[in-house]
């Protein structure tokens, strides 16, 4: 009973987060010329893992932030996002700019966005879900090779690509696999293997929104559901 009380905040987090980001992007559309000219999304020439990470603020390519060995849980990525905890996460990012009951942490003016849970083996809250939300920064909509460079940087270090798609028109994946964040979630990746046993522990996604001007935020997060 514990473990889908669990899968239901997750979910409505999820839900959450999707109808903010929803109503963001109509609202920006609006002012914002377009930075995408020419540049078809559902087709990825170069991984997360080939690229630099960004300052989200800028765009500008940007050192990756390193573990300064002050947390009890090593980074998995190169800036703090899925699968760190939220104390290595809250270490590099700040203090949460939500309430504890909001269900989703903030950080950075909003830019950054996770859900966190409590995973069953580790006992570590461990984000499951991240967004980087591009509308809350000096540079709403960002080119596919720009967010997916943003994207690299809150990605597991190991994560290997398996393929990419088109959800809609407002939406295109790219599925990874990562063994560091299998065992960073492990009690999450046992469970949902009941539901989904011909997924590999491991495998995540990374979402592009987008609209005609450009990528307007990216969603990262644990499992194979868009």
């Amino acid at each position: 009973m514990e473990i889908h009380k669990k899968r239901l905040l997750i979910m409505a987090g999820c839900i959450a987060l999707s109808i903010t980001l929803t109503s963001c992007g109509e609202s920006a559309k609006e002012n914002k010329e377009s930075d995408n000219d020419g540049e078809t999304i559902s087709t990825v020439e170069s991984t997360p893992m080939d690229e630099a990470a960004t300052d989200t603020e800028s765009g500008k390519v940007t050192e990756p932030v390193k573990d300064k060995g002050t947390t009890k849980e090593p980074l998995i990525t190169k800036a703090g996002g899925l699968g760190d905890t939220k104390e290595t996460i809250e270490h590099l990012r700040g203090a949460d700019e939500n309430g504890q009951d909001a269900g989703i942490s903030s950080y950075q003016n909003n830019s950054f966005l996770a859900i966190y849970a409590e995973d069953d083996v580790t006992k570590k809250d461990t984000a499951l879900n991240v967004t980087l939300s591009f509308e809350a920064t000096d540079t709403p909509r960002r080119s596919v090779k720009e967010a997916i460079r943003e994207a690299s940087s809150v990605i597991p270090s190991d994560a290997v690509k398996v393929k990419e798609y088109k959800v809609d028109e407002g939406r295109d994946v790219i599925q990874y696999e990562s063994k560091l964040l299998s065992e960073r979630l492990k009690g999450w990746y046992e469970l949902d293997a009941a539901n989904s046993p011909e997924f590999m522990p491991g495998t995540f996604i990374v979402i592009l929104k987008h609209d005609e001007e450009g990528v307007f935020s990216v969603v990262v997060g644990a499992g194979n559901n868009p």
